[in-house]
């Protein structure tokens, strides 16, 4: 089975290209925004290369997010596209199992941290399981402090992800959670197809649910909002107070 595997919702935009268990090709780029448009831009040349034709492909796994809005959303629509014009089914799936795969074997319990700033992470719980990983708290944007602490009764938790790193004070205060190492940090394209080849089954409609993962809204959103609370708030005032509009 021919996978092509790709995310885009982090610094490291992924993208590989995986027959059954064997890697054919695999990019990763460090942009700001998840390195989508570059990635894409590259794939025609890598299928050319790798002397493989767009048809063949039988599968495309992405990951939905959460992480940069931006990188999201272009990864999704670039995956709608390229999906619809090749009639290949698509397997979604969150970023945060993606970057969880690389701990799979390394610990029982894995959980993923995506730095959401504001002293905030995207994570979720996951257990490793023969099978595969097993979702035991969903993907959510949690507090660290506040997280870590719900944390603490779980024996050998190993954390991955760039959260780990910006907030590893925070970790470093449980003796039952153990710091990943940087390079299982990133999400990849061949883990994505790893996941979609396990898990994938063929009369799924998952691919009809393409949907982003943002977890949280966009910061612009949220300025936007407050401003026009400001603005409420200095209307009211300008009543004499009297709560008109409260």
């Amino acid at each position: 089975m021919l996978i092509l595997g790709i995310d885009t919702a982090t610094p490291w935009g992924t993208m590989a290209l995986c027959r059954d268990e064997e890697v054919l090709f695999e990019v990763t780029l460090c942009k700001l925004k998840g390195g989508g448009e570059y990635l894409l831009a590259l794939l025609e040349q890598l299928m050319d290369t790798a002397g493989i034709g767009f048809k063949e492909i039988d599968l495309i796994a992405v990951g939905t997010g959460p992480g940069s809005y931006t990188g999201i959303r272009v990864g999704l629509a670039a995956v709608s596209g390229l999906a619809e014009g090749l009639q290949v089914p698509v397997y979604p799936l969150s970023t945060l199992e993606i970057i969880a795969e690389n701990c799979r074997r390394a610990s029982r319990w894995v959980v993923p941290a995506i730095d959401a700033r504001r002293a905030e992470v995207y994570t979720a719980l996951y257990e490793s399981t023969p099978e595969g990983l097993r979702e035991v708290r969903p993907p959510a944007a949690r507090p660290v402090a506040e997280w870590a602490q719900s944390l603490s009764d779980f024996p050998e938790i190993m954390v991955c992800g760039d959260g780990s790193k910006e907030y590893f004070d925070i970790w470093n205060g449980y003796t039952n959670i153990t710091i990943a190492p940087a390079y299982w940090d990133r999400p990849l394209g061949s883990l994505a197809a790893q996941c979609a080849r396990r898990d994938w089954k063929p009369d799924s409609q998952q691919g009809n649910l393409l949907k982003p993962s943002y977890l949280k809204r966009v910061e612009a959103e949220i300025r936007l909002e407050e401003a026009k609370d400001g603005k409420n708030s200095n209307h009211a005032d300008d009543t004499g107070g009297c709560g008109i509009g409260r």
